[in-house]
């Protein structure tokens, strides 16, 4: 099985997680685990971020952008099997903002 992004980071911003109360429940719970970078509003270095444009240079570094990430991730071929319609949406994340 597959870690989720808030299991990987330990944000604690998933549904019941220690900084729930605080931040609330991140926008990448539940469905987008492993696809977090699509998702704005993530909490990653310590602080709330913005669209995957604004927080590119954070996602290229982080350990789920590197394990998940449709082009390159060394985990794609499980994610895109146990998560195809995840995979999916990642793959045609970036066309849908170039029309």
């Amino acid at each position: 099985m597959l870690s989720n992004c808030w299991e990987i980071r330990k944000c604690g911003r998933e549904k019941g997680g220690v900084n729930e109360h605080i931040l609330g429940v991140c926008p990448a719970y539940p469905d987008n685990g492993h696809s977090c970078w699509i998702v704005a509003g993530t909490f990653c270095l310590g602080e709330i971020q913005g669209t995957f444009a604004q927080k590119e240079t954070t996602c290229l570094t982080c350990e789920v952008y590197k394990l998940y990430s449709t082009p390159f991730g060394s985990q794609r071929g499980q994610f895109k099997k146990n998560h195809p319609q995840e995979f999916e949406s990642c793959v045609n994340y970036p066309r849908k903002y170039k029309k």
